[in-house]
């Protein structure tokens, strides 16, 4: 069969055959005398699966499909699968961790004690405050941008800077 054949028995577009190839899910076939590349029932299931497994809505992404699919240990997708629902549960946790326990720059800007767009270490906020209202002045606000850049530029110390 050629591309074309191939893709349409698959359900695919000859692009996105290729489109496998590149990505590693599909290894190109040997290529016939004429130049054609000869795709035969190893290529076809091989696209069938890779084409169930995108569309099973089990969020698999192409490199987990390739992964899926290259594994050569003999396990089956029930297997592959619960290996997937684990890592994402891992990554679950991580997430609802990182959201219990913002950042405290985090916590500051949603409090509105640092402005997002250049904020300055909490012992110069209250400084910059007494100095009045110098907002308008560019040369404040590139100060506040220098103070921003060294505050993230230092390495950390405990926590301490």
């Amino acid at each position: 069969m050629r591309i074309g054949e191939v893709a349409v028995l698959a359900g695919f577009t000859p692009r996105a055959v290729r489109h496998h190839h590149q990505r590693g899910l599909l290894p190109e076939p040997p290529q016939r005398s004429n130049g054609y590349r000869a795709y035969g029932m190893r290529e076809a299931v091989l696209l069938a699966r890779i084409r169930r497994l995108t569309l099973l809505g089990l969020g698999l992404g192409l490199d987990e499909v390739r992964d899926a699919l290259a594994d050569t240990e003999g396990r089956d997708l029930t297997e592959v699968l619960g290996e997937l629902d684990a890592d994402l549960a891992r990554q679950e946790v991580v997430t609802r961790q990182r959201r219990t326990r913002p950042a405290p720059r985090l916590v500051q800007v949603q409090a509105g004690s640092l402005s997002p767009e250049g904020p300055v270490p909490p012992e110069l906020t209250g400084r910059l405050a007494a100095l009045g209202d110098v907002n308008g002045s560019p040369m404040a606000v590139k100060d506040r941008e220098h103070l921003a850049f060294l505050d993230a530029a230092m390495p950390t110390n405990g926590g301490r800077r």
